[in-house]
């Protein structure tokens, strides 16, 4: 399932993801695991401040992921 949003974090297991739909001011992000990610694009525009609920503040990177299907409804970012 292709999903368009923005990472605000990332670590060498999981990156913290925020789906475009789900934008707004202290969003908490979804970490995902590196591994249930088939493929990851950074989409060609211009990176955005999102505020959210655990770090405040954070530049977000505009990324178009690839998730497994059965993940992506488990964990709600569908």
């Amino acid at each position: 399932m292709q999903v368009l949003g923005y990472i605000v974090r990332e670590t060498e297991a999981a990156v913290a993801f925020v789906a475009t739909a789900a934008m707004i001011d202290g969003v908490k992000p979804a970490w995902l695991p590196r591994k249930k990610i088939s493929s990851l694009f950074e989409r060609d525009m211009p990176s955005k401040m999102i505020r959210t609920a655990q770090d405040g503040e954070r530049v977000a990177m505009p990324v178009s992921l690839n998730l497994d299907d059965a993940f992506a409804a488990k964990v709600g970012v569908a």
